[in-house]
């Protein structure tokens, strides 16, 4: 059977953070679903509806709609919404991937690990968006932290998408359970360039919560504009340790 992949996108992003990575699964066989997170690319969500407990019913949506078995995909702050979501459908999941990634634990939230992360270089600003309390970053945050070794059309290209991120995502803490997210298989990819999530954060975070399987990669927080081939040939060798 071929591999089922649901990608979700991480703060600040949509889907279209995929366009690179997807046709290179798809040509390798693979199915490749990539929804957009409420109030994120297409979707025009207002910000005071959003929520981590939205976003994760969004994903466990799409997760529904594919019927299984799908491989779940997060990266960066949507490590906790894929956790979120596993907790809802984990029949239909054979693992979940955290793609230099969030990874908290139940009655964590993302900002219990981020204030830890000492070496991150990034620097979100506090703003106002539609009225509700957010966070967004610049160019400069932009360039230094989650696209440092891509090149200056990339950024060019990828900085007037980003969109703010109501700060309530990163306070939310997760309710997780061994019955549910605790039965499907967690897969960690490390981006050991990572200037947004440090290694040494996403090393205290498997420490936390182990993995079954850890892949490291050479290349910062974007593997998916950077080196999508090599993403893609982790994620279908992990395939063999799923099902």
């Amino acid at each position: 059977m071929a591999a089922t992949f649901v990608l979700v996108h991480g703060a600040y992003h949509g889907a279209w953070c995929w366009e690179r990575l997807t046709p290179v699964l798809e040509a390798w066989g693979a199915r490749v679903l990539t929804p957009d997170l409420p109030g994120h690319g297409a979707d025009k969500t207002p910000s005071a509806d959003l929520s981590l407990t939205l976003y994760a019913d969004r994903v466990a949506d799409a997760v529904k709609g594919v019927g299984g078995p799908v491989s779940l995909l997060g990266h960066s702050m949507a490590g906790a919404v894929v956790a979120e979501a596993a907790e809802r459908v984990p029949h239909l999941l054979t693992r979940l991937v955290y793609l230099t990634a969030y990874m908290p634990g139940p009655g964590e939230s993302i900002l219990d690990w981020a204030r830890r992360d000492e070496g991150s270089r990034a620097r979100a600003l506090k703003v106002d968006h539609e009225g509700v309390p957010c966070l967004a970053v610049d160019r400069d945050t932009t360039r230094d932290a989650f696209y440092q070794d891509a090149s200056g059309e990339d950024l060019d290209r990828v900085f007037p998408k980003l969109r703010p991120e109501p700060m309530a995502i990163f306070r939310q803490g997760l309710a997780l359970s061994a019955e549910n997210f605790g039965r499907v298989p967690r897969d960690y990819v490390s981006c050991r360039g990572d200037l947004a999530i440090t290694p040494d954060l996403q090393d205290a975070m498997l420490a936390a919560l182990p993995a079954r399987r850890v892949w490291r990669m050479n290349c910062g927080h974007s593997p998916f504009v950077v080196c999508p081939e090599a993403l893609a040939e982790i994620l279908f060798e992990g395939e063999g340790s799923s099902g």
